[in-house]
């Protein structure tokens, strides 16, 4: 009797194999939202206006190691204007808006399509060579979400031109 209990016996959560089972689980877990994260993060999204001024710093950097006097350089490359600066975080703001719903939706549908391929795959060897019925109803949720991944990714792909075609840039 007591070598029953033995192999039907799980040790409770509080033990120390419980315990040590729950944080690898909680570890991988903060390991995969720390790296999703890190993909959206966009910090290092700029609009137009912050390009420019960037690139403009790099050229006033590069011309008074030369020796090229400041008036010349406001001269050629001039200052942005304060109506030029006010509206740069608004800019700002609406590139990274724009790269996270194009990440969100290109990522979320690459998702769809890959469980919806999981799914025509596992429906294959569940429903067995015989069931009709069950293969129409794997094939109908596979490519429901197939399509749905696809249009999720296309929209992606139509902010993404609206991103580069507004001036958008990644750093």
């Amino acid at each position: 009797m007591h070598m029953e209990e033995s192999l039907t016996h799980r040790p409770p959560s509080g033990t120390p194999r419980g315990r040590r089972a729950r944080m690898v689980i909680q570890g991988v877990i903060a390991s995969l939202a720390l790296a999703a994260a890190s993909g959206c993060v966009p910090s290092s999204v700029i609009g137009p206006l912050q390009h420019e001024r960037d690139e403009r710093e790099k050229l006033l950097t590069r011309s008074r190691q030369s020796g090229v006097s400041e008036a010349l350089l406001n001269t050629v490359v001039p200052p942005l204007t304060q109506e030029e600066v006010q509206s740069l975080k608004g800019q700002d703001s609406s590139c990274r808006t724009s790269y996270l719903w194009k990440n969100g939706l290109t990522w979320s549908g690459g998702i769809l399509v890959a469980v919806a391929a999981g799914l025509t795959i596992g429906g294959a060897y569940a429903t067995g060579l015989n069931d009709t019925t069950g293969k129409i109803l794997f094939g109908v949720s596979a490519g429901s979400l197939a399509a749905l991944g696809s249009a999720f990714v296309a929209v992606g792909g139509i902010i993404q031109g609206g991103f580069t075609d507004r001036g958008c840039w990644v750093r």
